[in-house]
């Protein structure tokens, strides 16, 4: 297919609701304004989800801050590799309305928050540092440690080039997905498991911010792999998603090696009937891209509550195989830790 690459400003959305130009950016060019919503209250989905890999430990912590009109979820998930464990916390708050605080441009200055007295997130963004706090005093990790707490920055330098789209759904063109995939962000900050301190950025960590914003159809499922490592010094990721709205203008695959983005096409998961154990395959339709991914755990989160239904395995691995960026050059990767995620929402 024929990609339409946006590269200049524009309003994400026009008078009727719909947007008013598909495809995809190296940067957050829409400008996202829910006013524009049409009849959206309740399906008008936001969140911001970061995710932070230290492969040297061998562990990964995912902050979840999202407003899904009837409420906001918060979330902190801690997944041990080395145990093949995860520990978890949810907290819930019923008709924000998008009262949330959460931003209208994963570039603004801006911060937003959640606490109580069994956890703690706060994001907040300023000039080019992307700064996590949290605190989950009573969460009980898979090795019997009690408290997580983390002040983490993430680095996106100037000129570091993100995998944003702007799609819609086939059946009803109001209902859009506006997203940007950031990765591949250096690290520092500590890291504190009851009373052990670990100095995060020492360690080689890698970043990921997935920011999202869109009016969606009562039920969808959807398809996402990432991962992040280096080449020597030089940082690199993968982002892989698929299965929900019209994807004829434009995909969010591709590969960004230090800052720039090297775009790929179609691409396809061939996921094993048992897939919390077997190998997992992953390639573009050109050649470019091909890897495996053997399954560690699966951090599943499945709920049924009647009106809200959401199956969610994020079956995290080790990765291994090669990618070919513009220039024809090949890398090749073996044993990086990385995620390949089936999610089925009814909501």
């Amino acid at each position: 297919m024929t990609e339409k690459e946006i590269t200049e400003s524009l309003n994400l959305l026009d008078q009727k609701g719909r947007i008013t130009s598909e495809g995809w950016a190296r940067s957050a060019l829409w400008k996202y304004d829910r006013k524009k919503i049409r009849r959206g209250a309740f399906r008008t989905k936001e969140w911001d989800y970061y995710q932070i890999t230290d492969p040297d430990e061998g562990y990964s912590i995912c902050f979840t801050i999202s407003d899904l009109g009837y409420l906001a979820l918060f979330s902190l998930s801690y997944i041990d590799f080395n145990r093949k464990e995860f520990s978890q916390i949810n907290r819930m708050k019923p008709f924000s309305c998008h009262r949330t605080g959460l931003a209208l441009s994963p570039d603004a200055d801006d911060g937003v928050t959640y606490y109580d007295e069994m956890l703690t997130i706060t994001f907040v963004k300023k000039g080019e540092k992307r700064q996590i706090i949290a605190n989950a005093p009573s969460l009980v990790l898979p090795d019997k440690r009690r408290g997580l707490k983390a002040d983490i920055v993430l680095y996106q330098k100037k000129g570091h080039e993100s995998i944003n789209i702007a799609t819609s759904w086939k059946e009803d063109r109001t209902c859009f997905y506006y997203n940007e995939k950031l990765s591949a962000l250096p690290v520092a900050g500590k890291i504190y498991r009851e009373d052990d301190i670990t100095d995060i950025g020492s360690h080689g960590a890698l970043g990921l911010l997935d920011w999202g914003r869109g009016k969606w159809l009562r039920s969808s499922t959807w398809y996402w792999s990432s991962i992040s490592s280096r080449d020597g010094a030089i940082p690199w990721s993968i982002n892989l998603g698929y299965g929900f709205t019209d994807r004829s203008p434009a995909s969010e695959n591709g590969i960004v090696y230090g800052q720039r983005i090297h775009k790929l096409g179609k691409v396809s998961f061939s996921i094993p009937e048992n897939f919390e154990k077997d190998v997992w395959v992953m390639e573009d339709e050109k050649g470019r891209l091909k890897m495996e991914m053997r399954p560690i755990l699966n951090r599943r989160d499945h709920t049924d509550v009647k009106i809200i239904k959401s199956l969610q395995d994020q079956v995290f691995g080790l990765f291994s195989g090669h990618f070919i960026l513009d220039d024809g050059k090949m890398v090749s990767f073996s044993s990086v830790y990385g995620f390949a995620e089936i999610v089925k929402n009814k909501w």
